[in-house]
């Protein structure tokens, strides 16, 4: 289920397909049990129907406003990090000879190891290796500072250390924000509330109709669709616009 999940485009697919077969399903038991034959029976399940609808457009609303949020953080996130190493770059320009050049070099191919990092996608193993350069390059520039605040306890060199330490911070907070996703109980509840609430259609239809069976499997899968997409940001059509982190590389590695 989760693995599916990362793949918007197909659960989509998947899930106007299952939505379709529910919708045969309940109108397969109408005809057999005559429900259309008796008007207060219809009228209970055209009532059923309407509130169940209800509950799965709120549903949707609700988890679309999450997973809309949660994209938002992502995106702050991601601009929030490029600025904070754009500052430590140049404040790095402050220290000592050796320290400032051997820290610029290393911010150079953190750049270079975020990006490659959030570029893996789906691919765990190119993922892990991309994380395990960052973490490396990390400690590498950790040491750097506490080497170069052992000569130099200037305010110069706290505001290099203070800069550093805040793109740490947001690497760890971007790590937490691509994990935080929807919840996997909430997708089973909206894929359970909608399947019951198109199996409701289907009971009150009075005859097939490939439009009307159709529609709201459809409408029900592209908002599926539009959710795990924004709440999937490693894959997927709607992405994090990496242009700040992308602009930033240009102009450090274009500096002498």
């Amino acid at each position: 289920m989760q693995s599916l999940l990362d793949h918007p485009w197909p659960l989509g697919i998947c899930t106007a397909i299952f939505l379709a077969l529910c919708i045969e399903a309940g109108r397969y038991i109408a005809d057999r049990s005559k429900i259309q034959e008796d008007s207060h029976r219809k009228d209970q399940m055209i009532a059923l129907r309407d509130g169940l609808f209800v509950l799965v457009s709120l549903l949707m609303g609700f988890t679309l406003a999450l997973a809309a949020a949660r994209y938002s953080e992502r995106r702050t996130l991601m601009i929030d990090e490029s600025n904070a190493i754009g500052v430590a770059y140049l404040r790095a320009e402050t220290l000592a000879t050796p320290n400032s050049i051997q820290a610029q070099q290393l911010l150079r191919q953190y750049v270079d190891a975020r990006l490659d990092e959030d570029g893996a996608g789906l691919d765990t193993t190119h993922a892990a290796d991309a994380n395990r350069r960052v973490k490396q390059l990390q400690e590498q520039l950790w040491q750097g500072s506490v080497d170069a605040t052992k000569t130099d306890r200037s305010a110069v060199a706290n505001a290099y250390v203070s800069a550093l330490t805040q793109v740490i911070d947001l690497h760890e907070k971007r790590v937490a924000s691509f994990e935080n996703r929807v919840p996997l109980s909430v997708w089973l509840l909206i894929f359970a509330v909608s399947a019951i609430a198109v199996f409701n259609r289907g009971l009150t239809l009075a005859r097939r109709f490939w439009l009307t069976v159709l529609l709201a499997p459809l409408t029900i899968a592209i908002t599926v669709t539009l959710i795990a997409d924004l709440d999937t940001p490693s894959s997927g059509f709607i992405r994090i616009d990496q242009r700040p982190m992308l602009r930033l590389r240009a102009e450090i590695h274009d500096q002498p």
